[in-house]
């Protein structure tokens, strides 16, 4: 406690990439407003919510909901470009010359290395970076493979501290004689405020009377983005829904997938039994929405949607990625399969849809988990503490 009030006055900027809603920006928005509340002057740099330029997304207006300053990086996106690239360093350099933070957090992978590199040149004293999945773990050819280790091995080297947000990120960092700089924090979740099933389901499709009819719900609350392996629960779903006629497969969230989600759903004459309903705030309030909470992905970290669903008492199917076997271990806190496996995924699907005595035991058995080992106060406090040196 006594290092946690030494940080009070001190400025503390944060840097990420995107300013649409996922875990890293939940994540940046959790410990920006409780660092405000310990007294540090916090501001956050971040870019829009794709393409370079493209407008800010619902982390910028949060943020400024909370009365903590936001920075717009307009060159600031995930795509590669050299030119942007080029541009989003100038631009950040010349900001945090200009704001001095004490601290300086750098949030995604490429926040990180150009947050890194301008932190360094203008001789910031606490570079921290947390990574939320390493990119080089994500499906690539070897060049850019290749890239991605470097610039995540350059962003390690030029940091003060790295937070992993798991053991498996801790163990694949792109290290040489760097790996005391590495702690692991993993993700914590505290209480939030959650709808019952029928007041959910009526909020998240009051129009949809297709989606009414049916009366287990598989839930994917994510970005529609590659990473995220939603093609792959159509693909399993198609199966399910041949054997199992009351289920529905629900998807919630938006993202650059959209419309080849769209054509998959149809070319399997899903039409009628898979919904992409579009993005929702603060989707988690209706989670109890769901029978089945899934998460397909082909990369993580160690994702803030789990210990949500965990917090509301879910069955959960995920993949063997990342930090979610530290959530999430095999016919006792939920299913795990192997990323891309659809016969997997659809027997584990069709397996909790047709056993819900089963599924609603490892839903209580997940919710014991996250409640005793994933606290939100435990990563704040362990977060707080490498802002000191």
């Amino acid at each position: 406690m006594e290092r946690q009030e030494s940080l009070a006055g001190k400025r503390l900027l944060f840097v990420i990439t995107k300013s649409n809603w996922g875990g890293a920006q939940a994540y940046v928005c959790t410990l920006a407003k409780h660092s405000q509340s310990l007294g540090m002057e916090v501001a956050v740099a971040l870019g829009g919510t794709g393409r370079p330029g493209s407008d800010t997304g619902i982390l910028a207006a949060r943020l400024t909901e909370a009365g903590i300053r936001v920075h717009v990086v307009p060159a600031l996106a995930r795509d590669i470009s050299p030119l942007h690239e080029w541009r989003a360093l100038q631009a950040l350099t010349a900001f945090i010359r200009s704001e001095r933070p004490d601290i300086l957090h750098l949030n995604s992978s490429k926040a990180g290395v150009l947050g890194a590199i301008a932190g360094r040149r203008a001789r910031i004293g606490r570079i921290v970076f947390t990574v939320h999945g390493w990119p080089h773990r994500e499906p690539c050819g070897a060049v850019m493979r290749a890239v991605r280790w470097l610039g995540s091995w350059l962003t390690v080297v030029l940091s003060h501290a790295v937070i992993a947000v798991s053991d498996c990120d801790r163990c694949t960092a792109p290290v040489i004689f760097s790996r005391k700089k590495i702690a692991v924090v993993r993700n914590g979740m505290g209480d939030f405020p959650t709808l019952e099933k029928e007041a959910a389901r009526h909020f998240l499709a009051p129009d949809i009377p297709a989606l009414a009819k049916l009366t287990s719900w598989v839930l994917i609350p994510a970005e529609l983005t590659r990473n995220k392996g939603i093609d792959i629960a159509i693909r399993a779903f198609a199966g399910v829904s041949t054997n199992v006629d009351h289920a529905a497969l629900v998807m919630v969230g938006e993202g650059e997938e959209h419309e080849h989600l769209t054509r998959l759903i149809e070319s399997y004459g899903l039409g009628g039994r898979a919904f992409l309903l579009g993005f929702v705030p603060d989707v988690r309030r209706y989670l109890k929405a769901a029978d089945i909470f899934l998460l397909p992905s082909r990369k993580e970290g160690l994702p803030l949607a789990v210990l949500e669903a965990g917090r509301a008492g879910l069955p959960a199917i995920a993949t063997r990625t990342g930090g979610i076997p530290e959530i999430i271990e095999h016919q006792k806190t939920g299913l795990l399969i192997n990323p891309g496996d659809v016969d997997a995924l659809a027997d584990a699907m069709t397996t909790l849809l047709t056993n819900p005595v089963d599924a609603t035991k490892l839903g209580m058995a997940l919710e014991q988990k996250v409640r005793e080992e994933f606290s939100e106060k435990m990563m704040l406090d362990r977060t707080l503490l490498l802002y000191v040196k």
